[in-house]
This record gives structure tokens, C-alpha cells and sequence, in this order.
């Protein structure tokens, strides 16, 4: 089983699947695929974080091919020109944009250099077999859905550009993402990318070196030298993938594996030991006494993400405090006592990808990649778009997820799995920048606390609190808002049913012998079977 926001990307990982590939076969063409469909979602100048669990051995591990900072950055270079940070969680409010669109937001991209990565450690097909379906969608086209769509309508926030000026940041763009008469792209209208299908194409022959060290990689430098990027040739052919054992805890006896910093899987863990001090299933589902616990842990988790998260190559980060009983103790007393820890108020908008994948030998991968919400930056004749990754770096010098050359920042991506008796039970994972990990969290405890079907888990209304307001989506009741607001929260209850600032949560659970999946209904959404 395939699952994942894209329909047709998930039904190429289903066909590679019958076609007698494994899992990690599917999760690689799956990804290709994704990045024809949602091309501000995910693609070739991206970044992302793999976890796997393969069934031979019951052998787990992540890899992790973060985006990294440029050869040109200084950790100092932009701290005179700040102007403030906004309510969207570790963005910095720039007069120029220069964070979030045009070439300076660029760091080196990692996804060509991880799919290759587990291609080469875990897949049974060859390379060139599972980009090709990727190509042919390119090439043939695919009907713009109303989640591309939206995301390219979004007006502007403060700090971050609306999404028509994302596209028309460069006319490489603006040529592949506008219609010929200068209009965005309508619902259902097919959108063809011959210049991506040609780059993958080249990719399907030449592998991760053409993209890193050969001619591609050369015409890439050329361009980010001529237009002032901070990436440069040599950045490319030093990029390397990181490689390590999943983060682990438990929760209420099963085991929880996610990925480790600069990812946020020690912050999701933190939140499930917290909460397993609570019996949140003896509590009503949605209510105030449910949603207050889980607010609380999840302020407190970020508090210490907040204080501590870093890429661990620069600074330490002290991941087992962060899931240890004694400091889920700590915090569960205070909760207790009725202590909110106070923090930056955060609600990203929803960006990203991700696809969770189970086969019948039962391996499984839980895959999260990005290009961040896109720089809007397209190599003329390559046809993908470059990350904006600097846009979640920290311009003050000094902290953990300050800027520096070669680092790579924080990311709230965590791609989770969770094992019964040391095999997948759930696979789940999300997009969409730090909300992903209270919709992470939400679907475990909907599963796992109040024993609902994926579907039902990806599915019920969710919040999301970093310390500051509690962001709630219409469809929590306006009762429980109420008594919340009287327990001191501040609540903003967002006026849209599928609020498109939450995250869209994935999900397979395997139990019995049955495979059931929940793709989220907030932004499309695909199950396939094989």
C-alpha cells in the first residue's frame, strides 16, 4: 500500500509494488512522481528525511539528506537588516523577501543525493525503472488540482511572498507555473513540463553524479554563480547524505522510532511521553480536558525544540534529555500544576510532501521531502524549482539554528514509525512546516488512545500550540473553544472547515494481516494498492 497527497503518484508506487518491486522501490518512484505533481511541494532542488524499517533483518535507520547552507553565507550577514519575526514559526520578516524568494534563499539540495542514496542500500529494481514513470507524466502532462492551485493563489503574509510573485521570481518560472496568457493555471487544465522530463530523463541515465559532480551540476553553478546564490559547484560535489539509527521512546508499550536532529523526531517523542501521564482515553475525544493536555505538551516540547534543536554537526543537541522519563516527568507535573510554558506562536503555512509505504514482506518507509515553500527559482532548461530553505535559518548569530556554512536547519519534519512486537504497526508521517508535528502527533493518539481507523485519525479536527495561541480548525466545537478560552488559552479558531494551515497527516496501520490507509482530506490525498 501507497499513501500519500498525490493520487497518480501514489498509484505509480502501487504499480511498481505489483510489478514485484519492494517498498522501498515504490517510496523512490513514488517520490519522482511527486515531484511532477506538486511541483512546490517537493522536487529535484529539494530536501527530505527517510526512515526505514526492513523486514529481513528488522534492520531501522534514517536517511537524511537535509538541504545545507551555502560556502557564501556568514552567520552575520543578514542580522542588521531583520525587521521582526512573524507568527509564523521561525520566519524572519525581511523588507527584500531575500529569505524566502530569488536565489540568496537557496542552500544545497539534498533529494537527488538521498533518493540515490536508498536506491542504492535498499531497492530491488533498477534506478533508471523508477524515475521513468516520472518522466512520463512530466512529458504528458497532469491536471493542476485545487491544492497546487491554491498554493500558487496564496496572498502574501507578512514576510512571506503570495504565491503569484513566488512563480514569476524568475521568468524560468513564470514560463513553466503561468499559462501562456500570463494567467495561472486553472483547476484541471493540464500542465506539461518537457524541460523537467528531459532533467529526468538525464537523471534516470546518469544518476546522482550527473546532478552533483557532471555537466548537470556545472550548468547549475554557472547560473547560482551569475545570480549571486550562496551555492556554489564545489558545494554541490561535497553535499553528502547522513545516515543513523532512528530516535526511539515508547508509548503506552509500543515502540516509537522517528528521525533525529535537525529533525524534530525528539520533539514528537517528547510530546507522547508527556502525555503518557494522562489518560487521555478515558477523556471525550475533542474535548476541552483532551485538547488542553495535548496543548500543553506540545508548548512544552517546543519550548525545549525552541531552546536546544540544531543540526548536530555544529552544535550539540541534547536528544536524550529531550526523551527522557525525567524530563517528561518534569513537564507532566507541571501541567499538573497548571503551568503553560510561553513561547513564539507559530503557524506555518502548510508546505511539503510526504508518503508512507508498507509491502507484503513488511518492510516499510515513512518519506518527508520538501523544496520549503519554493524560491520560485528555476535553472533555465532544467524545469524543477529550487528550495528556499534559508528561510528557516537563523540570522542571529550564536543560537543552535544560526546560520553558518554547510549547515543544514531545523525542519518539523518527522517521518514516525511505530512497531507492535517489532514490526510496523503505523506508518505515518505529514507536510507542513512545524504543524507537522502536532499532526503527527494527533493521528498517533487518535489511533492509538481512542482506537480510530486511519481514515477516521487523518481525518478528525486538530490543533496546533507552540506556547502561544492555541490554532484550532472550525470544525472544533465552538463549546469546547469556549471553555478552553476560560481555562486562559488564547484560541484562534480558524473560520475554514479544512483550515489549509494545518498539516495533512498519512497514514497506513498494519494489523491482522490487513493493511489500512487514511490519506488526509485537507489537501487531496491518495491510497493505492498493489
Amino acid at each position: 500500500m501507497v499513501v500519500c497527497p498525490q493520487p497518480r503518484a501514489a498509484d505509480v508506487g502501487a504499480e511498481v509494488l505489483a510489478a514485484g518491486g519492494n517498498a522501498f522501490d515504490a517510496a523512490v518512484a513514488t517520490a519522482f512522481a511527486q515531484m511532477v505533481a506538486d511541483p512546490f511541494m517537493c522536487g529535484l532542488g529539494g530536501m527530505g528525511t527517510l526512515q526505514f524499517f526492513r523486514a529481513a533483518d528488522a534492520g531501522s535507520g534514517m536517511i537524511d539528506f537535509h538541504t545545507r547552507a551555502g560556502s557564501g553565507v556568514r552567520p552575520d550577514m543578514w542580522a542588521a537588516d531583520i525587521r521582526g519575526r512573524t507568527e509564523i514559526s521561525g520566519y524572519t520578516i525581511f523588507d527584500d523577501l531575500r529569505s524566502d524568494i530569488g536565489y540568496g534563499a537557496i542552500m544545497t539540495p539534498g533529494t537527488v543525493a538521498g533518493l540515490w542514496e536508498t536506491h542504492r542500500r535498499l531497492c530491488s529494481r533498477p534506478w533508471a525503472d523508477l524515475i521513468r514513470p516520472a518522466v512520463a507524466m512530466a512529458r504528458d502532462g497532469l491536471a493542476v488540482t485545487p491544492f497546487v492551485h491554491d498554493f500558487w493563489a496564496r496572498p502574501p503574509m507578512p514576510g512571506v511572498a503570495d504565491g503569484l510573485s513566488r512563480i514569476r521570481a524568475t521568468a524560468a518560472s513564470a514560463r513553466i507555473f503561468l499559462h501562456p496568457d500570463g494567467r495561472l493555471w486553472r483547476v484541471g487544465e493540464t500542465l506539461r513540463n518537457p524541460d523537467l522530463a528531459a532533467t529526468l530523463e538525464a537523471l534516470a541515465e546518469g544518476g546522482a553524479d550527473l546532478f552533483y559532480r557532471g555537466g548537470m551540476a556545472r550548468r547549475i553553478a554557472e547560473d547560482f554563480a551569475a545570480n549571486g546564490a550562496f551555492v556554489t559547484g564545489r558545494d554541490l560535489a561535497e553535499y553528502r547524505v547522513r545516515e543513523s539509527a532512528p530516535v526511539e521512546g515508547r508509548y503506552r508499550g509500543l515502540r516509537v522510532l522517528s528521525n533525529p536532529p535537525p529533525g524534530s523526531g525528539a520533539s514528537l517523542i517528547e510530546m507522547l511521553h508527556i502525555l503518557e501521564h494522562f489518560p487521555l482515553g478515558t477523556m471525550e475525544h475533542g474535548s476541552a480536558a483532551h485538547l488542553d493536555h495535548v496543548a500543553r505538551a506540545m508548548a512544552a516540547a517546543h519550548a525545549d525544540r525552541e531552546a536546544w534543536l540544531g543540526d548536530p554537526d555544529f552544535v550539540p543537541v541534547p536528544v536524550a534529555r529531550m526523551v527522557s522519563a525525567e524530563r517528561a516527568a518534569e513537564w507532566a507535573e507541571r501541567i499538573r500544576a497548571g503551568r503553560f510554558p510561553e513561547g513564539a506562536p507559530g503557524q506555518p503555512p502548510a508546505c511539503t510532501t510526504h508518503l508512507s509505504v508498507v509491502d507484503e514482506a513488511g518492510n516499510a518507509v515513512a518519506l518527508t521531502h520538501t523544496l520549503g515553500t519554493g524560491a520560485g527559482v528555476v535553472t533555465p532548461g532544467l524545469g524543477f524549482v529550487w528550495n528556499n530553505s534559508m528561510k528557516l535559518a537563523d540570522p542571529l548569530p550564536g543560537r543552535p539554528n544560526s546560520m553558518a556554512p554547510g549547515k543544514a536547519r531545523t525542519t518539523g519534519m518527522v517521518p514516525t514509525i511505530l512497531l507492535r512486537d517489532d514490526r510496523p504497526w503505523l506508518v505515518v508521517g505529514a507536510p507542513g512546516g512545524s504543524v507537522i508535528i502536532s499532526s503527527v502527533l494527533q493521528t498517533i493518539l487518535n489511533v492509538v488512545d481512542f482506537g480510530m481507523s486511519p481514515v477516521e485519525a487523518v481525518s478528525a479536527p486538530r490543533i496546533h500550540c507552540e506556547g502561544g495561541p492555541i490554532f484550532a480548525e472550525a470544525r472544533v466545537e465552538g463549546r469546547v473553544v469556549r471553555e478552553l478560552t476560560a481555562m486562559g488559552h488564547q484560541v484562534r479558531h480558524s473560520p475554514i472547515s479544512y483550515d489549509p494551515y494545518q498539516s495533512r497527516a498519512h497514514a497506513i496501520l498494519v494489523e491482522g494481516g490487513r493493511w489500512r490507509g487514511g490519506a488526509d482530506p485537507r489537501g487531496g490525498g491518495g491510497v493505492a494498492r498493489a
